[in-house]
């Protein structure tokens, strides 16, 4: 079920699509005050350097998660979810989840959804957080112009549950790897794989991803 494309498109359409133009950028980039744009003199200008902040990680993730499903072959024009959007702009210090935030966002977790619930029907959970693990089957990583790193990677369960994630950062992980993973489950989507079949998959915006300790 190996993916039978490079990742590489989506990044060049994410940065066509932000409109970035520099070359110079960091992986916190994203996660920095907007006041390196102009410090606001008053509490009020913080407050919408703040939202604003949010809305550009809701839009990053949005932006890419479309791109990698046009990418899987889906015609262009395919809606974000609006309550996907909204769930990651309210909960953007947690995309991604490092230290401490991780247990915070394992919380937001429904443990009672499984893929076969996404599958039936996706518009339940679009603003819900969920768990898995898997064997990273593969991952690439780019640096995007003004946003930092995007990490996309095909994640498969032990019940041949296909995940597409796309999380905001680098890992230390790789091909083979067993990783434990949190993030919203964003569209149903799918791909032609080497072998010349099918696999359907879910797109994840990830939260957490990381090594599994088993």
């Amino acid at each position: 079920m190996r993916i039978s494309f490079s990742y590489a498109f989506i990044f060049f359409a994410f940065i066509l699509v932000t409109g970035c133009g520099s070359t110079n950028s960091s992986t916190s980039s994203v996660f920095s005050n907007l006041a390196t744009q102009g410090s606001p003199s008053t509490s009020e200008g913080t407050e919408v350097a703040a939202e604003s902040e949010k809305n550009n990680v809701a839009t990053y993730l949005s932006t890419a998660v479309i791109a990698l499903h046009e990418v899987n072959g889906f015609e262009a024009g395919e809606e974000f979810p609006p309550e996907s959007k909204a769930f990651l702009a309210k909960h953007a210090y947690l995309f991604p989840a490092t230290g401490d935030k991780v247990k915070e966002a394992q919380q937001l977790v429904d443990q009672n959804v499984q893929p076969k619930h996404i599958n039936k029907n996706i518009s339940k959970y679009h603003a819900a957080m969920i768990q898995d693990r898997g064997t990273v089957l593969s991952i690439e990583e780019e640096e995007i112009p003004e946003v930092g790193t995007i990490s996309v990677l095909h994640v498969v369960n032990d019940e041949e549950d296909s995940y597409q994630i796309v999380y905001l950062g680098g890992l230390d992980v790789y091909e083979d790897d067993t990783v434990e993973f949190v993030g919203v489950p964003t569209l149903l989507s799918g791909f032609d794989n080497v072998s010349g079949g099918y696999t359907n998959s879910i797109i994840i915006v990830g939260s957490y991803v990381g090594k599994s300790a088993n």
